[in-house]
């Protein structure tokens, strides 16, 4: 019989031992393109679980990041997209603003499954190449199997004096995303229904700021049979500001030691 460690953190298959993932991961090179909007609040209360709250003026942000020798991968590379919309947290003990995660796409099946059941984050699968450089353009995509996703660009990027890129790392030291632990039951409803917090911590060598652009294309079930409904829903998000872009390099620390429970 198997006799599970409660002090331990176990990953199905949870019948061979411990999680091989670390409380923490280094990653000495880390890269992001990050492009962000305002929308408006109605559409994205749609996109949040009832556990969190919005803002009169939320945000979206689309962002590609690319993680180089990755220690649970086996020093391998993955490349992921985060989809995130500002949120609030009122618990009996916290009272956080922060961003919440409700789809991310990931290139590598050992990211997905580091992310999924632990951190709450809502991962898939997809093809997902390296931001591209076109003259003094960046440009990334997604796609799942072989039809894209979505595409996003940034353009007339300036890179930021040393004073406002320690203004940004101050920030970046500890970024809190909420993720949504979600487990459906096999006689209906769930078996775990959770708000949960993860934290990542950035530290940039260079960062860039610019303009940029972030289009989602509105695939069937055919085309994005996992996908699909998100990518519709994301289709439809009003654009009611002009999309920032901000490009950083350095190194990134994953805090699973951090993530935690919410309690209302």
């Amino acid at each position: 019989m198997q006799d599970l460690d409660p002090k331990l953190r176990y990953d199905m298959p949870a019948a061979f031992g411990p999680s091989p993932v670390p409380d923490r991961t280094v990653i000495n090179d880390a890269r992001c393109l990050i492009l962000s909007f305002e929308t408006t609040r109605e559409t994205a209360l749609a996109m949040v679980p009832d556990h969190f709250g919005v803002p009169d003026r939320p945000r979206i942000s689309v962002a590609h990041v690319a993680y180089r020798n990755v220690d649970y991968l086996g020093g391998r590379d993955y490349n992921e997209v985060v989809v995130t919309v500002s949120a609030r947290f009122e618990g009996s003990n916290d009272s956080i603003d922060a961003a919440f995660a409700p789809i991310l796409w990931v290139n590598q099946t050992g990211a997905l499954l580091a992310g999924r059941d632990y951190m709450g984050l809502a991962k898939l699968n997809a093809n997902i190449p390296d931001v591209a450089k076109d003259g003094d353009h960046l440009r990334f995509t997604s796609a799942e199997y072989s039809e894209a996703m979505l595409a996003g660009e940034a353009w007339d990027l300036r890179s930021l004096a040393a004073d406002k890129l320690e203004g940004v790392n101050k920030t970046a030291a500890c970024v809190n995303t909420f993720g949504w632990k979600y487990i459906p039951s096999a006689g209906g409803g769930a078996d775990v229904d959770l708000p949960i917090l993860n934290v990542m911590r950035w530290n940039y060598t260079s960062v860039a700021v610019g303009a940029g652009k972030i289009e989602f294309y509105p695939l069937d079930l055919k085309a994005a049979p996992l996908s699909f409904q998100a990518l519709r829903h994301l289709a439809n998000l009003p654009q009611v500001s002009e999309v920032r872009a901000l490009h950083g390099e350095g190194s990134a620390v994953v805090d699973r030691s951090a993530t935690r429970r919410l309690w209302r």
